[in-house]
């Protein structure tokens, strides 16, 4: 093939380029653009000159051809890379959100309330003087409203869940001001129980002037109700 094309640059000059067809023409018969039966194709086989400038367009073209092949496979490389990276930020996107869901839900606080209005305020080791029903509050973090015994001081308290009854082990603590609220004193706290295996604990109060603790029976209990 290539001693025909040599063939053909050589066997038939044409220096005077008589019956040339135009630039224009030999360009489109290069890229193509032409039928195959087109008169200035068989002018290519009778004039070495023109056929050499046919060589140099059908080059060029399928060099640029050559080119525009590589920068579509660039293209449509960087579009799967790009999909593909999209897809990992959605699944990992996916995952945060889903994520911070569980965080939010483990985290938002639980309201609960204990009232110890008609509860004695018990001291020490005395168990048969302290009336109160045993309450129970999740292993959560918790927004605890506690209505103080009767006869209580406003001010500030803080409030504790321990194993014991002498406020040993403690478990959770808080604190907050006890404000008088139609005849009765409470005071608001938040608790992290989050970390307290279920089973039985204390509660306890303490005001801040006062070194006495009053503690009452909790029960702890799995996660948010």
């Amino acid at each position: 093939m290539d001693l025909m094309k040599d063939f053909f640059l050589e066997a038939n000059p044409n220096p005077d380029r008589i019956g040339c067809p135009e630039e224009r023409t030999l360009r489109a018969l290069a890229e193509d653009r032409l039928p195959a039966s087109h008169p200035a194709r068989l002018h290519l086989a009778s004039c070495s000159e023109c056929f050499a400038e046919f060589r140099g367009f059908r080059g060029d073209w399928e060099q640029r051809r050559k080119e525009r092949r590589r920068i579509i496979g660039w293209a449509v490389a960087a579009s799967l890379i790009v999909a593909s990276g999209m897809g990992i930020w959605e699944y990992q996107h996916s995952r945060a959100t889903q994520m911070a869901a569980v965080q939010l839900a483990s985290t938002k606080p639980v309201n609960a309330n204990v009232d110890l209005f008609n509860a004695g305020t018990v001291r020490g080791q005395d168990d048969d003087a302290n009336a109160l029903k045993q309450v129970s509050l999740p292993a959560a973090i918790v927004q605890l409203s506690v209505t103080l015994p009767r006869f209580s001081e406003s001010g500030r308290y803080e409030v504790l869940v321990s194993r014991d009854k002498f406020g040993h082990e403690v478990v959770a603590k808080g604190s907050g001001d006890a404000i008088a609220n139609t005849g009765k004193v409470i005071v608001g706290v938040m608790l992290d129980l989050r970390a307290a295996k279920p089973g039985a604990y204390f509660l306890a109060t303490v005001r801040g002037s006062d070194n006495g603790m009053y503690y009452y029976p909790v029960q702890i209990s799995h996660g948010a109700p």
